[in-house]
């Protein structure tokens, strides 16, 4: 159609020379250990993510996904490496002032595993977007608006803008807090596990929920994962992280389709599906040292 937005197009993909959002140099990240020692969980972590693209950070429990995930959004301070938004490196330490802290949360925003931790009991799913809205700076009238809108741009209805937390299901607390996030319209939203604790149906509606928003806002998006499958559907390059390094990277389609690590084909091999052969998957893991 003539004049449309190319990211109104469900077969659209960023160009690979559009300027990054976001772009991650050399992260790394250690802790000590209660023994003695230092646990390497991030070693060398470099991507860049163009306006409106995506990519997948997938890898085994404990691979160091999420420290890579919480050092992008600066809930953990890298030891070294930086974190560039829009050409603009971010400081490594939280800034001090409410309008500096306010202004880097609408950079990048992050949603978690398990949403129920960090939404306000308290409130319902309105009064959560309206909180939100006001706290970015949005007048009342305006805000009641766009909670509205942002309600309804994730399939939430008016039993749901009523409900409280408990009151919700996981499908439907995991829709509010994506809203939540989506309050401030950020460049960058950071997808933690987000599906992970879903029944399969619910996620499928979460991924096609997240697939058009990235058409409809251009928010480019970071998405966590262990699950392959899931990272197929929803991202344009993926990462394949293990004990802290990253071990392969490119194109999804490319990476899942002809991997070159024997990581990557472990963890494909793991992952059900028709013919699957339990016996064979453990097998492959076995050979890569791949976790139980």
């Amino acid at each position: 159609m003539t004049g449309a937005h190319p990211l109104h197009d469900p077969a659209y993909r960023p160009p690979h020379d559009a300027p990054p959002v976001l772009a991650a140099e050399g992260l790394a990240k250690t802790y000590p250990l209660p023994g003695g020692g230092r646990h390497r969980a991030a070693d060398g972590i470099s991507f860049a993510l163009p306006r409106g693209g995506s990519i997948g950070i997938v890898g085994e429990s404990g691979s160091g996904k999420t420290t890579v995930a919480r050092m992008l959004v600066g809930l953990v301070r890298p030891d070294a490496g930086t974190v560039t938004v829009d050409g603009h490196a971010r400081a490594p330490r939280t800034p001090r002032g409410r309008a500096a802290r306010l202004a880097r949360a609408r950079d990048i925003q992050m949603v978690f595993q398990d949403p129920y931790v960090s939404l306000d009991p308290r409130l319902t799913a309105r009064q959560c977007l309206h909180t939100a809205l006001r706290l970015h700076g949005t007048a009342p009238r305006d805000a009641e608006q766009r909670a509205t809108e942002l309600l309804d741009q994730v399939g939430l209805g008016t039993r749901e803008a009523g409900a409280r937390p408990h009151g919700l299901s996981g499908g439907q607390r995991q829709r509010l807090a994506i809203a939540r996030a989506l309050a401030v319209d950020p460049k960058v939203l950071v997808l933690d596990e987000a599906v992970a604790a879903l029944d399969v149906s619910i996620q499928a509606q979460v991924l096609q929920l997240l697939a058009g928003i990235r058409r409809d806002t251009g928010v480019a998006l970071v998405f966590v994962s262990h699950d392959l499958a899931v990272v197929r559907h929803l991202t344009d390059e993926t990462l394949v992280m293990r004990r802290g390094r990253v071990v392969e990277q490119g194109p999804t389609e490319q990476v899942l389709a002809e991997p070159a690590a024997p990581y990557t084909r472990a963890l494909l091999a793991a992952v059900p599906h028709r013919g699957w052969d339990p016996a064979r998957a453990t097998a492959a893991a076995a050979a890569a040292g791949l976790s139980a």
